[in-house]
């Protein structure tokens, strides 16, 4: 070999040519002998007073990554501070062909990229959003590969990929992410662990929903640690997974594509509890809870109308509206949260109709539930009663009173207020003194609310400001909404020409000063409502809130519009004020509400401030009252009704009823003469704690170590005992005395602005 060429220092190679001319000798290692050689033959032809050569002053790492080096011995600072080997020694192959991590992402984040912040780039959520809270939303590329969706199977968004210009985009890890995988199809209880690219999805839906939806009355049955225990252990049915997407993308931003993901979440849902119906359960009624609200944030309300129905039958199967004694305080308080959303449920799609309702406040005989701080943390504590008993005493009640156990109490009380002013609206002849007794008697009743609240609950601003950077102020809040809704709801009867008030031949009748106490207090209390709203937007207090929100804003707005047409000088009303209180209204369904159906509230109210105070001023109020009250039939027609279509019917139906003696008798149905249930005949979760343990059996209950954890699905998936439960347990409620709850939330017309 001809070893003339000359070789140039060792300090002035590169780590390229270095790494190059290793990976050369690794090749074919026999030319490394005449290279040596080669040093040995040349040395001495150089000079003997060559100066010895000097020592790099560049780490290899350094060199390998281009960057100056400031050659402190033994770790320069580049090394130090990034946590990198550090080496001198030039012949140190493997500190030369380190593998070192990636420094930059391909693609930062628009959250971490408009801060000018360090993006992780991880998919879905990158670390820095992830840790603050935020919505990680990526800038899609030129090429998105949208995968194909079999039919029945859903795919999550996060596995999506966003395909990079250069090929060395697609590293290992970002291809493990952006692989299509559909949601676990055997994820139940002996399933195998969901993929990565869903399960990434739940923990973001988890924290996304107890941090901003889990305050709102209605979705908090469900207890985190347990619930999060139970998805580890493979335990938790994939309805309420996919129902907990659905919900959560529709109330958050999740990120592109997500809320349609949810959309799909849900039908899917809804199919696999369809699949499996016969079979009821706690996390089942759970789910159904979850796809009901979604239906009706969505403006589905036939179909939240019907599947509420199947929810009320396994609650009743279920018996949740009845003590549980065997089971631990976790899943009893889980429980009777469940019933009671179902109860706020039932009052709203009933919408003060009695024949539409499905439970009533005294079919359900479990305590209000208790405060958020009992449940979260297992502490054990007796709740109270919806209804006092007549020797309670009239005092202002203890604080740790839960927000939920007021907003039942409230809902309550404006259930029976719908309920007698749907009746007032649709009866003829209606006495004058009753009517008037009968609104004094709730009036007292609100006024008996307002004065027993604790007072950490009493409204101020003080009140509101210590709230404000809490998701519980959503509760506080509409506790106070309700209070003030309640008022309307009661006085503005006496509106003449209002849709809701009563006819004009009625209202003649009244005392002249009674109308002015009605009429004054729906405007007070609509006034004191936008106080709230304008005291939210002055702290920046923007939580996340449920339809009913929305609803009752705009009634709020409609109500100070109306009464500035009615009678400006009356009320004391400007035309500047009105529209400002008309716009905070809108401001907070702006700013807390989200779905489809708020939306519409949200445009209808739009229009009614675009409108203007004037643009009805053609047609008097007294001349509205008059028309309306020609229109007006006797029974009305629910609201949701009207968009439920009825399937064709033979004319003549014969039913075992038809050819009964008419005697109405009926052995089936439960009534107070039959005999007590046997014990044998009940599920092991429905019978006292004290009846399941035999003599022999202390010993084994006292022997119960105190590692054994409480959970709030204890007894979830038990099943019920079908054989000698089931049957009887259908026939315990009394369907003949069945009422009203509630109001009007889920009305359509509420959101067309009808009658104003």
């Amino acid at each position: 070999m001809n070893v003339a060429t000359p070789l140039s220092p060792p300090n002035t190679l590169d780590a390229r040519s270095h790494a190059r001319s290793a990976s050369e000798a690794a090749v074919d290692p026999a030319p490394l002998q005449p290279i040596a050689g080669a040093f040995t033959a040349a040395a001495p032809a150089t000079p003997l007073d060559r100066r010895p050569k000097k020592s790099s002053s560049t780490c290899a790492t350094c060199r390998h990554r281009k960057v100056r080096c400031n050659g402190a011995r033994p770790m320069c600072s580049n090394c130090q501070r990034l946590g990198f080997p550090c080496s001198y020694d030039e012949a140190d192959a493997d500190a030369w062909q380190i593998a070192l991590p990636r420094r930059r992402v391909k693609q930062a984040c628009l959250t971490c990229h408009s801060r000018k912040a360090r993006c992780s780039g991880h998919l879905p959520s990158c670390e820095r959003c992830s840790s603050l809270g935020l919505d990680c939303v990526y800038r899609p590329t030129k090429r998105i590969r949208t995968p194909s969706h079999p039919q029945g199977s859903i795919r999550s968004p996060a596995t999506r990929s966003i395909d990079s210009d250069s090929y060395d985009a697609r590293d290992d890890s970002d291809r493990a992410m952006s692989d299509p995988v559909s949601t676990p199809a055997s994820y139940g209880h002996d399933g195998p662990s969901p993929d990565e690219s869903f399960d990434s999805l739940i923990r973001r839906t988890f924290e996304k929903f107890f941090h901003h939806i889990h305050h709102i009355p209605v979705f908090s049955f469900l207890h985190r640690a347990s619930l999060m225990e139970q998805y580890y252990a493979g335990k938790v049915d994939k309805a309420l997974l996919l129902a907990l997407i659905g919900i959560t993308s529709c109330l958050t931003s999740m990120g592109p594509g997500i809320r349609e993901y949810g959309d799909g979440c849900i039908d899917e849902a809804e199919s696999l509890i369809f699949a499996d119906y016969t079979i009821p359960s706690t996390i089942k009624v759970q789910a159904l809870v979850l796809i009901i609200k979604h239906r009706i944030l969505c403006s589905k309300f036939p179909s939240a109308f019907m599947l509420f129905s199947l929810a009320s039958r396994f609650a009743a199967a279920l018996r949740l509206n009845h003590h549980s004694p065997n089971l631990c305080f976790l899943a009893q308080e889980s429980r009777r949260r469940l019933m009671w959303s179902l109860y706020c449920i039932d009052s709203g799609i009933s919408g003060g109709f009695a024949e539409y309702s499905l439970w009533r406040a005294d079919r359900i005989y479990v305590g209000l539930p208790c405060n958020e701080r009992n449940f979260e943390f297992d502490l054990s504590k007796p709740t109270e009663k919806l209804v006092p008993d007549p020797d309670d005493p009239n005092q202002p009640r203890s604080e740790d009173i839960g927000s939920l156990a007021l907003n039942v109490r409230i809902l309550h009380i404006r259930q029976k207020i719908i309920e007698f002013t749907k009746t007032a609206l649709i009866g003829r002849n209606i006495n004058a003194a009753e009517l008037q007794s009968r609104v004094i008697g709730l009036h007292q009743e609100l006024e008996d609310f307002a004065f027993r609240m604790p007072a950490s609950f009493q409204f101020s601003e003080n009140s509101m400001r210590l709230r404000a950077y809490s998701p519980r102020i959503c509760a506080f809040v509409m506790i106070h909404i309700y209070w003030r809704q309640c008022y309307s709801d009661l006085y503005r009867l006496a509106m003449t020409g209002f849709r809701d008030a009563l006819p004009l031949e009625t209202l003649e009748s009244l005392d002249q000063s009674f109308l002015d106490h009605c009429q004054r207090q729906c405007v007070e209390h609509s006034i004191a409502m936008t106080d709230i709203f304008q005291c939210m937007e002055k702290l920046h207090a923007r939580p996340i809130a449920d339809l009913d929100l929305a609803i009752c804003a705009f009634q709020c707005a409609r109500t100070l519009h109306y009464a500035y047409r009615l009678d400006a000088v009356k009320f004391g009303l400007a035309a500047e004020s009105v529209l400002e209180q008309s716009k905070a209204c809108l401001k907070v369904i702006q700013q807390c509400c989200r779905g489809p159906a708020a939306a519409g509230v949200q445009a209808d109210l739009e229009r009614l401030i675009n409108g203007g105070l004037g643009a009805a001023d053609s047609s008097s109020p007294v001349l509205e009252a008059q028309n309306s009250t020609r229109g007006r039939t006797a029974f009305p027609q629910h609201p949701v009704l009207r968009n439920i279509r009825v399937g064709d019917e033979p004319s003549v139906i014969h039913t075992p009823a038809r050819l009964s003696n008419g005697s109405g008798a009926r052995p089936d149905v439960y009534s107070p003469n039959m005999a007590m249930l046997s014990p044998t005949m009940l599920p092991d979760a429905w019978k006292p704690f004290e009846s399941s343990m035999g003599a022999n059996d202390e010993e084994d209950a006292t022997g119960l170590t105190s590692t054994e954890l409480n959970n709030a699905y204890e007894g979830a998936l038990e099943g019920l005992g079908l054989a000698n439960g089931l049957d009887h347990a259908m026939g315990v409620m009394d369907l003949s005395t069945m009422w009203a709850p509630n109001s009007e939330w889920m009305a359509p017309e509420f959101a067309n602005g009808a009658g104003v």
